[in-house]
């Protein structure tokens, strides 16, 4: 139901919509520091029975248990009807006549569309596929009255495009639709001159687009298009399709170009100066003659398409430029640029995604994926004007308009969070005399649960009380909505005392120097779960005293952090957060599958438009030293160089011209410390440590330090038990003591009394949290820092960037680090300059994995399976099978839980 208020009251009022799933809880969550509410739901209408068979597929339930947190502390209060699934929805689609919604749902092995009745949303009908949904890759053909559906068959080392009709039996239209990525899909309704009616599907990877002819289900033309080809739209006759292309143009000889991954033979894309992808373009193709006849310059990311053939009108997203452009099709020229700024201050961020037209072409909406709404947006007059916003799920990534304009369907990856069980599994767990609720509080940042929203289109009273909704959601104002000087920075006080964080952008501090540590897939139950103090869980607690007792140690002298999480989902993910306070829909989808693994910035289509903080802070005078972090990967598969630099560390060894470090990224390596190792598992975090520490003297000898020190320490993602390599505890033992040694050594420094140590994870994917799956590690040390306390503050990763900014008096640089808490609650104005003395950990850093063939049973097994995996390319394992091999690593029993199938979660918004 939602909550409704007078107009005049609105301006004054905090509004919330409320769903039947405890979403409220989660806003309070965000901005109190206090887990989600796990509130019971609201009874909700009755499930509609199946017409089809589920193909494997979990039966409906109708309820979500446990609501996840959005770590951006963005709150969500969605708008109309919401059916939640378990797994991520890549689109959805209108029915021929708009009385049912279909949805593309992306399962563990394959996708599910779902069919859902617009008037009841229930249930209707639930289909298998044998392929996996691809990005905005649903339609409705209303000639064979069936939904088209692209997909990926197959592995993801070996997976083939496809389309398919979404019918009980699913049948493959066409095979060998390129390789490893796919993108959306457009159709024509009638023929054309030359007698075809053709589906066109953008090939992500492959940089081309195929034409299928619908009526001998045969590939027409390969056409080459731009670099990572993704939305498509088609004319009525089958005449002309326009492809956007997140990657642009193809590059020239003498440009300045940048690689789109590590391979040999990887795309070459145009890049700014500081290396972020700078070409977005629309491709026109004549299906007629298979020619392309124009590429029409747009702005960054170009996703979403949608085409008003009657007045020659393409609406293109601009995800990474938070633009629309509009072009006209009749001189294929862009003739009118929508910047989306909805808010009285300016942000980047907004991410519009998926485009689609009422009817009548008097409405275009586009599905802002970064503020968690739909824009809508008039467009009778001479340019489009923004009427107002609709609040959705986590990140709305596809909208479109049932055929009589009443109607929006908009579907999310995200939706309500991250969780791990559903209500229907809970229930078999208590038949079968398990205890599920030890279970549901397993929470693992994976288990995605995407939406459907069904939402009627609001007339102008409704669509301002939503669009006062997304602005409290996203802590932000609208254009003069409240205030006068909503759009103005605080100015900073003069005469005001230094503080550690200071009040306001530009107001004194008393650090000079930031040491920022990135480390690798851990959660917070992980390590601090049976600290004895803070919000853990200690039956998650994986690695105690004897192999983590420096970050233990920190925890408890210094402040514990106990309600911070990680903003992604992934080491592709993660990285992007720590180091730009914002990620591009190239990663969210993720549409860089068999390009790159964007975690060590050696591809620029992972880069936000806004840029990275080490620009910013040198923009604002600041220095800057770069310890590994963003520089590549380290080459070669060497298996046996980690015993061997264990050995010279032993030894005593300094590595002074052990490594040559370069950067994928030109502009950065100015400031990268070239003897410091880039990505390798196969360097021990010691040898980080140690060079790190002959940097520190040379500062000291010199007189001065760099204002932000970035420096990576990967060993705590391990290589699982692969015979002779180190074992799980040796790595993460590794790992803690090159921390205790680096707050060791700078707090026996002379800069100890300016300096703050912020550590923290890239991500919390490979643990178990009983909070939340994205909940993970993170340590702020600094004679500044309150000590032995517990902070229980809302934080992320971008509360880092954040605080940094603050400190360094370096403006935010999207919504995400503007609308974050900074950690100011975490220091005191009196600085205790007591210094840390490291420990050793019992656990030995030197330890081996035994052979395989010296190991039985389930270790012999776990053995054998690790040495399968890739550990040279960040994050390219299994993850839930590793994750499973460390728990029976670590606590000598079974995993706990499973993840299981696919099921969807109903709820109906009442008007």
């Amino acid at each position: 139901m939602i909550v409704r208020f007078m107009r005049a009251a609105l301006r004054t009022a905090v509004v919330s919509i409320c769903i039947p799933l405890a979403m409220y809880g989660i806003a309070r969550a965000q901005d109190t520091g206090s887990p989600a509410s796990g509130a019971a739901a609201p009874k909700m209408g009755p499930v509609g029975e199946q017409d089809a068979k589920p193909s494997k597929a979990t039966p409906p339930a109708n309820s979500v248990v446990d609501p996840g947190i959005i770590p951006s502390r963005q709150s969500i209060s969605p708008a109309g009807w919401q059916s939640v699934f378990e797994g991520r929805v890549n689109g959805v689609a209108f029915g021929e006549h708009g009385d049912t919604i279909y949805a593309a749902t992306v399962g563990q092995k394959n996708s599910y569309i779902y069919q859902i009745s617009l008037k009841t949303n229930q249930m209707m009908a639930v289909f298998s596929t044998p392929a996996t949904a691809g990005m905005q890759g649903l339609t409705y053909d209303p000639v064979t009255h069936i939904p088209l559906m692209s997909g990926l068959a197959g592995n993801s080392k070996a997976s083939i495009g496809q389309l398919i009709a979404v019918d009980k039996s699913s049948t493959v239209m066409a095979d060998g639709l390129g390789t490893k990525q796919i993108g959306g899909i457009g159709m024509g309704l009638t023929k054309n001159s030359a007698g075809h009616r053709f589906a066109v599907t953008a090939l992500t990877f492959d940089d081309e687009a195929d034409v299928v002819d619908l009526d001998t289900k045969e590939i027409a033309e390969k056409i080459r298009t731009g670099v990572a080809p993704f939305g498509v739209a088609v004319s009525a006759d089958s005449s002309v399709a326009y492809i956007s292309n997140w990657g642009g143009r193809f590059t020239h000889t003498g440009e300045r170009t940048a690689a789109t991954g590590s391979e040999p033979n990887a795309d070459q894309v145009l890049v700014d100066d500081r290396g972020v992808a700078s070409s977005g373009t629309v491709t026109r193709i004549d299906l007629v003659t298979g020619k392309v006849t124009a590429q029409i310059n747009v702005g960054l990311h170009p996703s979403g398409l949608a085409w008003d053939e009657e007045h020659h009108r393409l609406y293109v997203a601009n995800s990474n430029s938070d633009t629309i452009s509009v072009v006209d099709t009749a001189t294929n020229k862009v003739a009118d640029t929508i910047a989306l700024e909805p808010f009285a201050r300016p942000v980047a961020g907004v991410s519009p995604e998926s485009v689609a037209l009422s009817p009548d072409h008097a409405r275009l909406y586009a599905a802002c994926a970064g503020i968690n709404a739909v824009a809508v947006f008039d467009l009778v007059g001479a340019h489009p004007k923004l009427s107002g916003l609709i609040p959705t799920g986590w990140y709305p990534d596809d909208v479109v308009v049932s055929p009589d304009g009443k109607y929006l369907a908009v579907s999310t990856l995200l939706g309500v969070g991250s969780g791990w069980n559903s209500p229907n599994l809970l229930a078999r767990e208590r038949r079968d005399g398990m205890k599920p609720e030890l279970n549901m509080h397993r929470r693992y940042v994976h288990a995605d649960r995407g939406t459907v929203h069904i939402i009627a289109v609001p007339d102008a009273d409704e669509l301002d009380r939503y669009s006062i909704a997304v602005a409290e959601n996203n802590h932000l104002q609208l254009h003069g909505e409240l205030s006068a000087a909503a759009g103005i920075e605080e100015k900073p006080r003069p005469g005001i005392t230094p503080k550690p964080v200071p009040g306001r952008l530009g107001e004194p501090s008393t650090i000079d120097h930031v040491v920022y540590v990135i480390k690798e897939n851990r959660s917070y139950d992980q390590y601090f779960g049976s600290l004895g103090k803070g919000n853990g869980d200690s039956t998650l607690n994986q690695y105690d005293e004897s192999v983590i007792p420096n970050q233990r140690k920190l925890a408890r002298e210094f402040v514990l952090l106990d309600n911070f999480y990680a903003n992604g989902g992934n080491s592709a993910d993660g990285h992007q957060w720590v180091t730009q306070a914002a990620e591009t829909d190239y990663t969210y989808w993720p549409g860089y599958n068999g390009r790159s693994y964007p975690k060590n910035g050696d591809d620029p289509l992972a880069f936000a438009g806004s840029g990275f903080l080490w620009d910013h802070l040198v923009t604002h005078h600041k220095t800057f030293a770069d310890f590994g972090e963003y520089e590549g990967q380290m080459g070669g598969k060497d298996g046996d160089r980690r015993a061997k630099l264990l050995e010279q560390y032993k030894q005593g060894s300094e590595f002074t011209d052990t490594f040559a470090t370069k950067a994928p990224i030109a502009r950065l390596n100015q400031y990268v410390v070239k003897d410091f190792p880039n990505y390798s598992l196969n360097v021990p975090d010691v040898v980080r440590a140690r060079i790190f520490l002959r940097h520190l003297k040379g500062w000291e000898n010199g007189g001065a330090m760099p204002n932000l020190v970035m420096i990576q320490l990967p060993s705590d993602h391990t290589q699982g038990t692969t015979p002779a390599f180190s074992t799980p505890k040796a790595c993460l033992a590794d790992n803690d003591l090159a921390v205790g040694q680096i707050v060791d050594g700078i707090s026996h420094s002379k800069f100890w009394k300016s300096t703050l140590i912020l550590i923290v994870e890239d991500d919390a994917q490979d643990g178990l949290d009983h909070v939340d799956g994205h909940r993970t590690v993170a340590l702020a040390v600094s004679p500044y820092t309150k000590r032995g306390s517990v902070d229980s503050t809302f934080y992320s990763q971008v509360s880092m960037v954040k605080t940094i900014e603050q400190i360094m008096a370096v403006p935010p640089m999207s919504i995400f680090d503007r609308i974050a808490n900074d950690m100011r609650a975490s220091f005191q104005t009196a600085p205790d300059l007591t210094p840390y003395r490291a420990i050793e950990p019992v656990q030995s850093i030197y330890e081996m994995n035994p052979n395989a063939d010296a190991l039985t049973g389930q270790a012999r097994l776990d053995a054998i399976a690790s040495s399968k995996m890739n550990w040279r390319d960040p994050d390219d394992v299994p993850t839930e099978k590793l994750n499973r091999i460390l728990w029976r690593n670590a606590m000598g029993t079974d995993y706990p839980i499973s993840k299981q199938g696919s099921s969807a979660f109903q709820s109906e918004a009442g008007k």
